[in-house]
């Protein structure tokens, strides 16, 4: 008798457990409305020290405060890759991802090799370029790309959309880690107090320029920009499209007078296929309408118009391109 009533509680605490894990399940992700009727998002970005954060914070607080139909939390994040996986676990509902590692995701190429998540991903703007700048201190002996060699490099934190950028640029220019440099997995921030510490020769920054970690070193210590010539930028091109060669013109940071020719990705907003039409032209709306506060955030926001907007994105969400067309930018 003790038996079955023991048998007779297991058997309802596992019908509970997994009714549980089955109301856990469906609504992990799902887009609600709020008591105002504003749908709740998360929007990911990047680490706290990038762009992408600032700029992500701008969004939700000017859409929060103004905009009609929306209310985003923002996250921060490890950056594109983990961005990329966040929303394909349906953990998120929006996110900033470089073009390279969106354009990767869509199509299984890259680090996403036999991933493709076509069915997941949609584009819902176009931002803005962002270079790779390639900082190293002055008075370093480092005046070109291939004096990295045998250098203490910061390529970005490990696994991160950066790391795997500045991974990709260094094999197909003949220096591969452990034999080419040595490679140090650091966020931004850290890579650049390893150079105030005299422990990074070189970091490569992969943020809308100019950089605040950048600018942060450049206060405290002389810095240099690192070129690349027309052939190596042709190079990077031709193995992978989604980096094309990018002219950083002079004084973006102050002590670098001249242009300095380097490598750049585009940046994207990009959704899940199956949020609610509404809500992503909620957003879009609400971009556009609190656009002049956004670009207070970051001056490579400044580039961001209606017409840039729809141009080198992945597939575009129906609430996206339906704004974009009533706009008149999609014809």
């Amino acid at each position: 008798m003790r038996i079955r009533k023991y048998s007779r509680f297991v058997w309802l605490f596992m019908v509970v457990i997994i009714l549980s894990a089955c109301n856990v399940s469906a609504s992990n992700g799902v887009v609600k409305k709020n008591e105002n009727g504003d749908y709740k998002v998360t929007m990911t970005t990047a680490g706290t020290s990038g762009s992408f954060y600032a700029i992500g914070a701008a969004i939700s607080q000017n859409l929060n405060n103004n905009a009609k139909g929306i209310f985003i939390t923002n996250q921060a994040s490890g950056g594109s890759v983990e961005n990329v996986r966040l929303l394909d676990r349906n953990e998120v509902n929006f996110a900033l991802v470089g073009g390279d590692s969106a354009l990767a995701a869509y199509n299984g190429t890259h680090e996403f090799e036999g991933n493709a998540r076509s069915d997941v991903l949609r584009g819902v703007i176009s931002l803005y370029e962002q270079p790779l700048t390639l900082v190293v201190l002055k008075d370093s002996n480092i005046k070109s790309f291939n004096d990295l060699k045998g250098k203490r490099v910061a390529v970005g934190a490990p696994g991160s959309g950066s790391e795997l950028k500045s991974k990709e640029v260094l094999e197909v220019l003949g220096l591969p880690y452990d034999e080419g440099v040595k490679q140090k997995y650091l966020s931004f921030a850290d890579a650049i107090e390893g150079m105030r510490d005299n422990q990074v020769d070189a970091t490569f920054v992969w943020a809308g320029a100019p950089a605040s970690a950048v600018q942060e070193l450049g206060s405290t210590r002389d810095i240099d920009i690192v070129g690349f010539t027309e052939e190596e930028s042709e190079k990077i091109f031709k193995e992978n499209p989604s980096i094309f060669p990018y002219v950083l013109p002079g004084g973006t940071y102050k002590e670098v007078e001249n242009d300095v020719r380097t490598l750049a990705i585009n940046t994207q907003i990009v959704t899940r296929n199956d949020i609610p039409d509404e809500a992503v032209y909620n957003f879009v709306k609400g971009f556009f309408e609190n656009i002049e506060e956004i670009q207070l955030a970051h001056s490579s926001m400044k580039e961001v118009s209606m017409e840039s907007a729809v141009q080198n994105v992945i597939e575009m969400h129906p609430g996206a391109k339906q704004y974009f067309e009533e706009s008149g930018a999609i014809k």
